[in-house]
């Protein structure tokens, strides 16, 4: 209590000088907590993908690579992968499931005679479900019988769902493609599901529709004609991708090209760079926060060594009537912690309403726009913050502390 009485007397005496260090502090703070929490929330979303997809997925391309600075990187792919392909590589006693993914850009539907233009939809196997670990929020996926006859099923995607069909169930509805020769391509939703995470769309679409494979195609008439495919996404037994790769490589070897032969892409490398990409601007924007802390340990520094001086009397008293170094120093550096509290407290509180709208420009801008969304202020970042600001707030009291504590009772008297 006499910690703070002091403190606000100090206060209520040089106001503008108290306020502006509190606004030193809760800069540094703020500046800390909002890069802080750009990081743990960036590389929590990361490790997230990482955990559920980074050790047991993979896609398989007909491909070429290229080495550009030590680093291989794909320069050019075919479609030359079938059907049976995919059947081909479930033989590998380290691959699970096996899917094919088609992916349909900017299509327009037709719901309850209106017309709509969605972005992403796909045509996929009926594995794809189970392999990526779909969360299917109302009704079913579709079966393997469903995508033997290409039945006229779609699932859609719970954004779709709720501004198509608000407040009322999308199962049952019809979505119509459109008329191509043959009548309106009219499908049933049989399932509405969640998307996959962000981080995952680099390496699978996240399409807002998903069709049986085939189903949506109407322009090939000849009967012999046999479908061909960029990629199939194989799942691995964990830890065993590596494995499952090589042996899809092997199966498919006879898909390979002049140029092109049959390679692997891996999720968890795809999200290796972002990794780095992310420690770089963290490592980038650490250093001004790192000077913001630094300034406002100054300002603490400052306001406390004219603090010392002009209470140099009150100390001298003090010390007259007993009190010992230990206790004089333990006032300057409770003084300090106060100081740096109400600064760090009021700097979590700007972070907090800011960071969500920061961390979103800054990834978007920076490094990767579905990284974006990671959340605003984290915990962990707030912890740190603050224990940084009182750390620093401390040690760089400590010299004024140490400037009372050393003052002889007569000579401050007499100087007071």
């Amino acid at each position: 209590m006499d910690t703070l009485r002091f403190t606000w007397r100090i206060i209520r005496k040089r106001p503008l000088r108290s306020l502006l260090t509190v606004l030193q502090v809760a800069l540094g703070v703020w500046i800390v907590a909002v890069i802080l929490s750009l990081n743990f929330g960036a590389s929590g979303s990361i490790d997230s993908a990482n955990r559920a997809f980074g050790d047991s997925l993979a896609k398989i391309s007909v491909s070429r690579y290229q080495e550009f600075d030590g680093e291989m990187l794909m320069v050019g792919s075919t479609s030359n992968l079938r059907y049976e392909d995919m059947v081909r590589v479930l033989e590998s006693e380290y691959v699970e499931q096996a899917f094919i993914l088609e992916e349909r850009w900017m299509t327009s539907i037709i719901v309850d005679g209106n017309v709509y233009t969605v972005q992403t939809q796909a045509e996929v196997t009926s594995d794809y479900a189970e392999a990526v670990g779909l969360e299917i929020v109302e009704g079913q996926f579709f079966t393997k019988a469903d995508e033997e006859q290409k039945s006229r099923v779609v699932l859609v995607s719970d954004v779709v769902a709720k501004q198509l069909w608000p407040n009322q169930s999308a199962l049952g509805k019809v979505i119509d493609l459109g008329d191509f020769g043959e009548g309106n391509m009219e499908f049933e939703v049989i399932g509405v599901y969640k998307l996959l995470p962000p981080l995952v769309e680099s390496f699978i679409t996240r399409a807002h529709l998903l069709f049986p494979l085939g189903s949506t195609t109407v322009w090939v008439s000849l009967d012999d004609y046999e479908p061909h495919y960029m990629n199939v996404f194989v799942k691995a037994k964990p830890g065993r991708i590596y494995e499952a790769v090589e042996d899809a490589r092997t199966l498919l070897a006879d898909r390979a090209l002049d140029n092109m032969e049959v390679n692997g892409e891996y999720l968890q490398d795809s999200n290796r760079y972002l990794t780095e990409q992310l420690k770089t601007i963290t490592l980038f924007l650490g250093a001004f926060a790192f000077i913001a802390v630094l300034v406002s340990a100054i300002g603490i520094l400052s306001i406390m060594l004219v603090s010392v001086v002009e209470r140099t009397r009150e100390i001298g008293l003090r010390q007259a009537l007993g009190a010992s170094k230990r206790i004089i120093v333990g006032q300057i550096l409770n003084e300090s912690l106060v100081f740096s509290a109400a600064g760090s407290v009021l700097g979590l509180i700007a972070a907090y309403f800011t960071a969500p709208a920061l961390i979103s420009t800054i990834l978007e801008e920076a490094i990767y726009t579905s990284l974006s969304d990671v959340g605003g202020l984290h915990p962990h970042a707030a912890a740190l913050a603050l224990l940084v600001a009182v750390v620093m707030g401390q040690l760089f009291g400590l010299y004024p502390a140490w400037q009372a504590a050393k003052m002889a009772p007569v000579d401050a008297l007499r100087e007071g």
